[in-house]
């Protein structure tokens, strides 16, 4: 691999370091006291929200999926031997 290659590789594996420390568990905690709140919502927002984190989980639910499938490929690849 190319050093501009490299550079641009590790720069993008920094990037999603970043990105996944920047997601918090209080957030998502935080809702299980905001949906207990009385007349916290209406049955159609109640419908949206709903939704909403159903998309969330699944997307999770993939990004994990993504992350094993990248460490398992990486890990297994073997460093050539030139020459």
């Amino acid at each position: 691999m190319e050093q501009t290659q490299l550079s641009h590789l590790e720069q993008r594996i920094r990037h999603l370091i970043t990105m996944t420390r920047s997601i918090t568990h209080d957030e998502y905690e935080d809702l299980l006291t905001i949906i207990h709140r009385p007349g916290w919502t209406t049955p159609a927002e109640a419908a949206l929200v709903t939704s909403h984190l159903e998309l969330l989980i699944r997307h999770t639910e993939i990004v994990a999926e993504a992350r094993k499938g990248l460490m398992e490929g990486a890990r297994a690849v073997t460093p050539r031997q030139d020459g």
